[in-house]
């Protein structure tokens, strides 16, 4: 049988990717327009660094909230009450784009209810995307999944740049809240496909003493899942340093390619992208048993491509294929992950353990952060992907050594044949 084939016959998973394909559209053009507007209204890199805050605080408060929802109801309901919501907020963001109002707290007020939104989103996707797709396929749709949004991402500026320049900016904004509605029309079609698993839970009133039982329960599934655990640990703990090397590395990078030349940038982000793409593309025709080990494997492309950049400087050509073998490790680091919490996590348990990655990642990307700020304007850029690179090596090492212990035991109760 043809998986991948299959996957396009099977009618739910091709609306929940049409709603997502188009929801990512619309983010593209809200996120071009809400960084180009506030830059022109405030003159600040500082004011737009800040966007970022809001969202990082809903997610911490809300996302294990999330999980419990998308573990006790309708994970329909949750993703068509969010995309709702977030239409709301694009509007308003919209008007006060068209009306010119720059009171920069209420952009960020906006971004913050924008990250309760998705944080309620997508522990219901996660739970939504195995209730339609068969268990062994669960690894592809991700990777479908995947690769639709980094090619949006890698394109889409270009008709964006394309129309910015032909109608008022506040337009951008609502054609977000227009792609979400098309998203909305298409979850709302899978309604059948998307009935509550777990109806036993639905007569439960939820108290905050029941939330905190609920959350105890992912944690405690987790804790005697070793193998997840670990997972989840190792997919997230090379956030760091590459949060650093994103958000400061490539930047200073670039301006020491090109003296300040901003194409340089572009170039590389896109190099990057590419090599995403790349991985994604792999990913979706990859078969593999051991989650964790693919997990390494991207962490080591990051690594490469990483210790490559210290030439980036004095080799240019070298920089952009650096930048390339870098963003192979993404997809490779990422989908093997939620494949894993997919089919290693209970039904009663999925949406909280995902939400518990997520944490993960925002705690080290808060992190790397604060790092950044450390290391600013005291390390050559040279070192600071030098010294990330080595990061990165040394958990590769630690982690094939941990994974290969947990396979050779999983082996020695439950033979199977050798499988990446």
């Amino acid at each position: 049988m043809n998986v991948e084939a299959s996957l396009w016959k099977n009618r739910s998973f091709l609306l929940l990717w049409s709603a997502q394909m188009t929801a990512n559209i619309g983010d593209q053009f809200y996120g071009f327009a809400l960084l180009w507007y506030l830059l022109q209204a405030t003159k600040s890199g500082t004011a737009l660094s800040l966007l970022v805050i809001p969202e990082m605080v809903a997610g911490l408060l809300f996302l294990l909230v999330g999980g419990v929802l998308a573990d006790r109801y309708s994970p329909h309901l949750l993703m068509v009450g969010s995309d709702m919501a977030r239409i709301v907020v694009a509007i308003s963001v919209g008007f006060m784009a068209a009306m010119g109002i720059e009171q920069f707290s209420y952009f960020l007020l906006a971004q913050f209810l924008l990250g309760i939104f998705s944080s309620l989103f997508q522990p219901a996707r996660t739970v939504a995307l195995k209730a339609v797709v068969p268990l062994e396929q669960l690894s592809r749709a991700n990777a479908i999944l995947d690769t639709t949004f980094r090619t949006i991402r890698i394109l889409a500026p270009m008709t964006i740049g394309l129309l910015a320049a032909t109608v008022p900016l506040s337009t951008l904004f609502f054609v977000n809240a227009g792609s979400n509605m098309v998203s909305v029309f298409f979850l709302y079609a899978i309604k059948g496909s998307l009935q509550p698993s777990r109806s036993s839970f639905s007569g439960i009133k939820m108290t905050p003493a029941q939330y905190v039982r609920d959350i105890g329960t992912g944690i405690g599934e987790l804790k005697r899942n070793h193998l997840l655990l670990l997972i989840l640990l190792f997919s997230n703990i090379g956030f760091i340093v590459w949060m650093i090397c994103w958000n400061v590395g490539f930047p200073f990078l670039a301006e020491g390619m090109a003296q300040g030349d901003g194409s340089i940038l572009a170039l590389l982000i896109g190099c990057y992208g590419i090599g995403n793409l790349l991985g994604s593309l792999y990913m979706a025709q990859a078969v593999y048993t051991r989650h964790m080990f693919v997990v390494i494997l991207g962490w080591s492309f990051q690594a490469v491509g990483f210790l490559l950049l210290t030439l980036g400087t004095e080799i240019h050509w070298l920089a952009y294929f650096a930048a390339a073998i870098a963003g192979i490790g993404g997809p490779l680091n990422g989908i093997p992950s939620l494949t894993a919490i997919q089919t290693k996590a209970s039904d009663n348990n999925m949406g909280k353990i995902f939400s518990i990655n997520m944490l993960m990642f925002t705690f080290f990307s808060m992190v790397s952060s604060i790092l950044g700020a450390v290391w600013l304007g005291k390390w050559p850029v040279e070192q600071l992907f030098l010294g990330s690179g080595l990061f990165l090596a040394v958990t590769c090492i630690v982690g094939f050594i941990l994974e290969r212990k947990m396979n050779r035991k999983q082996e020695q109760y439950s033979p199977q044949p050798h499988s990446f």
